[in-house]
């Protein structure tokens, strides 16, 4: 008999236990579909489902109308993190896109299970994260772990704890300032009236740093972001410095600055790990850094960037190449187009010359033979009049149209050779990515971790082939000097690079007692200054005493 009691006390609180459990998710379920209709409606989900929870949990979960009509995916909330269930939607592609700013994710479990967090900011690096505990505890130690630290907006949901008297079925939202005294904060039972939009839900978890002291790991190399006020000063300067101070009067916290990190890398690795401003970062040294970084797979992987700077575009610089030697000048008035059309256009008249002496004297003894007919088209060339009156008409007639060509062709030469001897004239340059991957010049870059520097040092094609690697802003730069690499740099930081190299020479020539005085007396023309002129007279006299040459050989 006392058996048999004991038995049905156990079966009705095993069932009184189940019939709350059942309650308990319903009201559960029922938050969550307030909760994605309500303050989080429109924004994209993403549901992290922990292993442990039931099958019928799970699916009671994907069967809520508003996820269902709400875009999203689901992933296994377990060590390996690895197993996911896209969405059918095949509108919600472009929304649930990885890292996407807008995206809700939503971590459900029944016991907080705190070392799937560093995995979970790995992976996702969620910006809204809301935990929602189904199981009997509200778990909001986990708003505590340093995983979750970096999260905007945090939030948890889970039982009122007891002292809230409440009813058992009672919910309550959560969330951690991290620079508050009281940490972790009750913002109010659940109930769609008071959390019925995203800032109720969420609010700002910084709204003061309550004189919070940062450390800060930077290089003061970084203009015009961050660089030193002048050579001996130790102060920082620049623009991520007054933006710097002007948050830090609004949010109430102090910093201080690294002027140079231990070891001298910029934002890259050394022996596989992360070293100088990002080493000190990732050791914990220090909270973070101002200075400019490229977003690269492998920084966005172990640091969380802010918002983007800007862009800027790198580009290739090269010397000026060294002017063409003045004897090619000849040559350069007309292109090669030009001269062959004119070279055929001698041929023709010479040849229509030719046949109109056969044809119209056939039998006379002062038919001109074809030196004859060279000589006196050839005058024309070179801007000498005929030797004597043509007495045939026709002669006439073939004369005065080709001398009137050729006073076309030798103004234009004579004009276009005036100006190409008052500047010089230099290769063509280069213009291409191409054309400089064919060329023989090497690529010189400043190491600093960045893209560029990281494909320099993994080649993928030739031109990255052709890269070097330097350490120093000043060895890049002697390198384009040289004549045999071309300076692959950010546009403006090249430009800085430049002008720091110019003002350094300038500087050491001061140094070295360069003569300063103004008003200094000229100095002489040289044979290279007056060449030009010396080339047009030697071309006026070859030609003209070719064309007397000619004549009086042919006289004889």
């Amino acid at each position: 008999m006392l058996s048999s009691s004991l038995f049905q006390v156990i079966l009705v609180r095993s069932c009184s236990t189940a019939a709350i459990a059942s309650r308990q998710h319903e009201r559960h379920l029922h938050v969550l579909s307030e909760v994605v209709s309500g303050p989080a409606h429109g924004k994209p989900l993403a549901l992290h489902l922990d292993t442990a929870l039931p099958a019928d949990v799970r699916q009671a979960v994907l069967g809520v109308e508003a996820v269902r009509r709400t875009p999203h995916f689901t992933l296994s909330l377990g060590l390996n993190h690895s197993q996911g269930r896209w969405p059918r939607q095949e509108t919600a592609s472009a929304a649930l896109s990885y890292g996407s700013p807008a995206m809700l994710h939503v971590v459900l479990w029944l016991t907080p299970r705190p070392e799937l967090l560093k995995a979970l900011w790995i992976l996702w690096k969620p910006r809204h994260l809301l935990f929602f505990s189904l199981g009997s505890l509200p778990g909001t130690e986990v708003l505590r772990d340093e995983a979750v630290s970096n999260v905007e907006k945090l939030a948890l949901i889970g039982h009122l704890s007891a002292e809230a008297e409440r009813g058992p079925d009672a919910l309550g939202v959560y969330t951690m300032l991290p620079f508050s005294s009281s940490g972790v904060q009750l913002l109010g039972p659940w109930e769609h009236e008071s959390f019925s939009n995203w800032e109720a839900l969420f609010p700002d978890r910084f709204p003061s740093f309550e004189g919070y002291t940062f450390q800060l790991a930077t290089w003061m190399v970084d203009y015009p972001y961050l660089y030193h006020k002048n050579t001996n000063s130790l102060q920082g300067t620049g623009i991520s410095i007054r933006a710097l101070e002007a948050v830090s009067s609004l949010l109430n916290f102090s910093y201080t600055l690294t002027v140079k990190p231990p070891e001298p890398v910029y934002g890259g690795k050394l022996n596989g790990s992360w070293a100088g401003i990002l080493g000190m970062i990732l050791k914990k040294e220090k909270n973070f850094s101002i200075n400019t970084f490229y977003l690269t797979p492998e920084r966005y992987k172990d640091f969380d960037p802010s918002s983007y700077w800007g862009f800027s575009k790198v580009g290739a610089f090269l010397l000026t190449p060294p002017p063409l030697p003045m004897s090619l000048n000849l040559l350069r008035p007309f292109t090669v187009g030009v001269w062959t059309t004119i070279a055929f256009c001698f041929a023709l008249a010479v040849c229509s010359c030719l046949m109109l002496e056969r044809t119209a004297n056939p039998r006379s003894s002062e038919r001109r033979g074809v030196m004859g007919v060279l000589i006196e088209l050839h005058c024309g060339l070179v801007n000498q009049s005929a030797p004597a009156l043509l007495l045939p008409l026709w002669k006439r007639v073939f004369l005065a149209v080709w001398l009137l060509c050729c006073l076309v062709v030798t103004a234009a030469y004579t004009c276009n050779l005036v100006g190409i001897f008052t500047r010089p004239a230099y290769p063509r340059r280069l213009h291409t990515l191409q054309e400089l991957t064919d060329s023989t010049f090497r690529i010189a870059k400043h190491d600093i971790g960045d893209t560029t520097a990281t494909l320099i040092r993994q080649p993928t094609n030739s031109l990255y082939r052709k890269g070097d690697l330097f350490a120093r802003q000043q060895d890049v730069v002697q390198a384009m000097q040289a004549g045999t690499h071309a300076l692959v740099e950010l546009t403006y930081i090249a430009r800085l690079m430049l002008a720091s190299h110019h003002k350094e020479e300038m500087a050491k020539l001061g140094d070295g007692g360069s003569d300063g005085k103004e008003g200094g007396s000229t100095p002489p023309l040289t044979m290279k200054h007056l060449q030009g002129v010396f080339y047009i007279l030697v071309l006026a006299w070859v030609a003209g005493g070719t064309a007397l040459l000619l004549e009086l050989f042919t006289r004889r």
